[in-house]
């Protein structure tokens, strides 16, 4: 069924959400309407929950490897513009599956010592899964985190169950969790969705002296920014598009739970058509060219733009493709190679989302120059000496004063007096006249520097 939701309203995304699946554009411009929420949070919690529903799905890439749908996405929002309840809508399904595992597991003694139950139940979650997930070992998990609790640090994978967590106020702590400490986690995929404050996460980058940027795993994430508040509420809203993403969640989780019992661990794959693949190499042609100029400061997060597109677009072309089940037991259909529509509107995101990096990670602004101690002393011998030169022609009225005279108010040596004298002729603040006692004539810049417009003369001081 076509839909046709007005965006043009929208700002820099705007393309982003014109090249989605109506299904999806819909569901995110129902939820904004909904919530309030800015759409570039809206749109990066739409697709971490669809990719986490998505754990059982593999992506045959074009060099023959398999490769996760699953995003990691950082939503950085003011306080209190509905970025909790932006993630609320869209990982609710989610959720509700997620609170099931513990019934179904004490339902009967088969199922409460099944194998398949101990690696999905939220509260058999280690430290170590999570680890091991990463490193694509695992069966997999997904931090769903509103509240930012905890931040994925460069060291994770180097220092095994080591987490930032974060609070909303000044202090940040580091805690070592052990492998045998729970992880309240959700069960379907790989996926991490943090959404936090842009006071936090930049007191967060300077506690880290921003080794997030330097980190491999930071170049992971799609990120939104945004300064926007919350907007309208209409909490009454009718959601269809949003129900059918809901219905496909539930169903896809199902579908991959129910095969984790039956024993079946394999994927589903998921391909490039001829045609996807070409558009990406002309895409890619694109990408190398602007790296240099377009994106110089954001080419930890340009670096990945491959895999961040080839897996938005399996995620887009699912969402898109699959028709709504009757039951949750439906059996899953063939599913067709993906289209190049769905490799274009991918990128189009990624693009996005680079753009958006670039305000995570401001470029580093250059350190100013430290000028040396002794000239620190040399100019400000320069400063007291003009002020003392300018008191005497100002209480004088005059513009013009003997060498021995000057060099005596400055109180400065007759080599110190030469160089200062020299730094005013070097920006035109006076002129050096002949005579055995050469006299200096003060010029306008010398006045206007010290506070006058224009040099005082007799006639200015008989008015």
């Amino acid at each position: 069924m076509e839909r046709h939701v007005a965006i043009s309203a929208f700002g820099s995304y705007y393309n982003s959400l014109q090249c989605l699946p109506p299904r999806v554009t819909a569901a995110i411009v129902e939820v904004h309407h909904k919530t309030g929420a800015p759409v570039e949070l809206v749109m990066l919690v739409a697709l971490s929950a669809m990719s986490t529903a998505l754990h059982g799905f593999a992506l045959r890439t074009p060099n023959g490897g398999l490769m996760s749908p699953a995003l990691y996405c950082m939503g950085i929002g003011p306080p209190v513009c509905g970025k909790s309840s932006a993630m609320s809508e869209f990982y609710k399904p989610i959720r509700e599956f997620d609170s099931t595992l513990s019934a179904r597991r004490a339902s009967t003694a088969e199922w409460r010592h099944h194998p398949a139950f101990r690696d999905v139940l939220q509260l058999d979650a280690t430290w170590g899964s999570l680890l091991e997930a990463l490193d694509g070992t695992g069966n997999g998990l997904t931090i769903a985190d509103d509240d930012c609790i905890d931040q994925l640090k460069s060291d994770v994978m180097r220092k095994r169950g080591k987490l930032n967590r974060f609070f909303d106020g000044p202090v940040k702590e580091s805690l070592i969790r052990r492998d045998h400490d729970p992880l309240v986690a959700y069960y379907p995929s790989v996926g991490i969705c943090c959404l936090t404050q842009p006071e936090i996460y930049t007191e967060h980058q300077i506690a880290a002296h921003y080794a997030d940027r330097k980190s491999g795993l930071a170049s992971r994430f799609m990120y939104a920014h945004t300064m926007d508040g919350r907007g309208p509420q209409l909490p009454s809203l009718p959601t269809p598009s949003l129900n059918e993403i809901h219905l496909l969640t539930t169903w896809l989780l199902e579908l991959r739970h129910q095969r984790l019992l039956a024993g079946n661990t394999e994927r589903v794959e998921l391909s490039l058509s001829t045609e996807a693949e070409a558009r990406w190499v002309q895409l890619k042609q694109q990408i190398d060219e602007r790296m240099v100029f377009d994106f110089p400061y954001a080419q930890d997060s340009a670096g990945r733009a491959t895999e961040k597109t080839w897996r938005i677009a399996a995620i887009l072309h699912c969402f898109n493709a699959l028709p709504l089940p009757s039951s949750s037991a439906e059996p899953l259909p063939s599913i067709s190679p993906i289209p190049p529509e769905a490799i274009s509107a991918a990128w189009e995101i990624v693009r996005w989302s680079i753009t958006q990096f670039q305000l995570v990670f401001p470029p580093p602004k250059p350190k100013p120059l430290r000028i040396s101690r002794v000239r620190e002393r040399q100019l400000e011998e320069t400063r007291i000496a003009k002020g003392h030169l300018y008191d005497h022609l100002r209480r004088s009225g005059a513009d013009t004063m003997p060498w021995s005279l000057a060099q005596e108010l400055s109180w400065l040596s007759a080599h110190k007096f030469k160089t200062v004298v020299a730094h005013m002729k070097s920006t035109q603040q006076i002129e050096v006249l002949g005579g055995r006692d050469p006299i200096l004539r003060f010029h306008p810049p010398f006045f206007a520097e010290m506070g006058f417009a224009k040099a005082i003369t007799p006639a200015m001081s008989a008015l």
